[in-house]
């Protein structure tokens, strides 16, 4: 069920506008540096996730990233739908402005990947066990036309050498522009968990959910998403933990 019928079409009325930027509440930085988001396939894909949550009277939004993976599902992060939220909304980007139709969804399933072991890198220090690893899969009221889901990487164990990332926040009270950053892998596990350094650029909270993809002859690939930012003060940081679509995902590229 659409979360629209799950909430009442007069207050699902109103949260479309919200998520359209008329007033989302919480703060929820996107990326900050890199550069605007074009046209090209990343940006057609990525959205921006309001989940919805009643923490007492008022409903909540919280604000992540995700990415279209299929004509009706969104690959993001588990912990931007942590609880029992009531459902999500789902913005997809004109550019780096946030456009028409806003879908409904809900969880249609979890995961935590396995983090594997670490494989000889270049940042020391980071233990695993620290490392926040979390995938969730949603699924939108009805099926999306018009945009190109992106494919899941096959082969975790094959690290690329360059990622892209993108996200969108908040701007103030109002749905935040997509923009995009490089991103180079620093260190990698055997199952594909990979830390990388934002060139140019810093990750935040809001990009939680993005997606990571990679590029070869094929085009775009999902390499994973954000779940976590390496940061000595909030909310934003120079390194970002991806968790692995391919573990998780079976992908015939």
């Amino acid at each position: 069920m659409s979360i629209f019928g799950t909430i009442g079409a007069r207050r699902a009325g109103a949260l479309s506008a919200l998520a359209l930027g008329l007033g989302l509440a919480g703060p929820a930085l996107a990326i900050d540096g890199g550069a605007p988001a074009g046209r090209d396939a990343l940006a057609q894909a990525t959205v921006a996730i309001g989940t919805i949550t009643r923490p007492e009277e008022a409903l909540q939004l919280t604000r992540c990233s995700g990415v279209l993976i299929a004509p009706d599902l969104v690959l993001t992060a588990a912990h931007c739908v942590n609880g029992d939220p009531l459902g999500a909304l789902v913005v997809f980007f004109r550019g780096t402005e946030p456009a028409r139709p806003v879908y409904g969804a809900r969880v249609a399933a979890r995961y935590s990947p396995d983090p594997g072991e670490m494989l000889p890198n270049d940042a020391s220090g980071v233990s695993l066990s620290d490392l926040s690893l979390d995938l969730a899969v949603l699924r939108l009221s009805e099926p999306v036309k018009g945009r190109r889901p992106v494919p899941l990487a096959a082969d975790p164990r094959r690290v690329p050498k360059s990622l892209r990332i993108a996200g969108a926040g908040l701007s103030g009270r109002m749905v935040g522009r997509l923009r995009t950053a490089t991103l180079t892998p620093v260190a990698a596990s055997s199952t594909g968990l990979t830390i990388a350094r934002a060139n140019g650029a810093r990750v935040c909270f809001g990009d939680s959910g993005g997606p990571v993809v990679a590029q070869d002859r094929g085009g775009a690939y999902v390499w994973g998403v954000a779940s976590a930012v390496i940061s000595r003060a909030a909310p934003c940081g120079d390194y970002v933990v991806i968790a692995p679509a391919a573990q998780v995902f079976s992908a015939t590229r």
